[in-house]
């Protein structure tokens, strides 16, 4: 199987609806991505529903309202927002545009799947916000692991892979039989999937299939930096 590689580029419209990169058509098995930006002193949908949204901000900085509580949030924080809580935020940073990747398990995409318009007290459950910068031993890459109480999947940060690096070499790539849903935040590389070779590069959100040898490459001269998104299961062999 081949993966699927789409650029927010080609699919969002400035000032428009968030866009699915990643999408239910796509046959995900762990969750969907969408990307989206907020405008100076506009803010994102304001709903409660039944599912945890997990959400990187790439740019900006802003305030995160979860159940009438405030919690700032900037460039580089993961968001846990669990499920049946009233949420949105807001993009009061004075840093312009705020740009983010939001993730929902499959459940979110059904037909039908409740979703409860904003202003209604939810549970009251805090949301966890952690930094790239924030990572610890204790975490490792898990920038949102089972420590935080993640229900279906976890989020790495996969720091700078530096020019000529390539992962996993001495086997040639690994294969699971998880997916992986994967956000370039910066730079390019070589996804080998399969035998074949694809480029990847800032702005590319890409989905791996389960059970398909793979391998990065950075065969560029700038580091490629992204964020992963796996199966819970995926954190008993890390």
């Amino acid at each position: 199987m081949e993966p699927t590689i789409r650029s927010f580029r080609n699919v969002y419209k400035p000032e428009g609806p968030g866009a699915r990169l990643v999408s239910i058509d796509d046959n995900p098995t762990t969750c969907t991505l969408s990307y989206s930006e907020i405008y100076p002193d506009k803010t994102s949908s304001h709903h409660i529903h039944e599912w945890e949204h997990e959400v990187y901000i790439i740019k900006g900085s802003g305030t995160l309202f979860c159940d009438g509580k405030e919690y700032p949030v900037r460039a580089g924080d993961a968001m846990f927002i669990p499920p049946n809580v009233d949420h949105y935020t807001l993009n009061n940073g004075g840093e312009g545009v705020m740009r983010r990747i939001e993730i929902n398990p499959l459940a979110a995409s059904q037909p039908g799947a409740p979703r409860g318009e904003g202003g209604t007290q939810g549970s009251g459950q805090p949301p966890v916000i952690r930094n790239r910068e924030n990572l610890t031993a204790e975490t490792g890459s898990r920038i949102l692991g089972p420590i935080d109480g993640v229900p279906n999947y976890l989020m790495l940060y996969n720091g700078a892979m530096q020019p000529g690096a390539v992962s996993h070499a001495e086997t040639g790539g690994h294969t699971h039989p998880w997916d992986h849903v994967i956000f370039c935040l910066e730079g390019h590389g070589t996804l080998v999937c399969g035998g074949k070779d694809y480029l990847v590069a800032e702005g590319d959100a890409v989905l791996v299939p389960p059970n398909e040898l793979h391998q990065w490459k950075n065969e560029g001269d700038l580091p490629m930096v992204r964020v992963t998104f796996n199966h819970l299961d995926s954190a008993a062999h890390e």
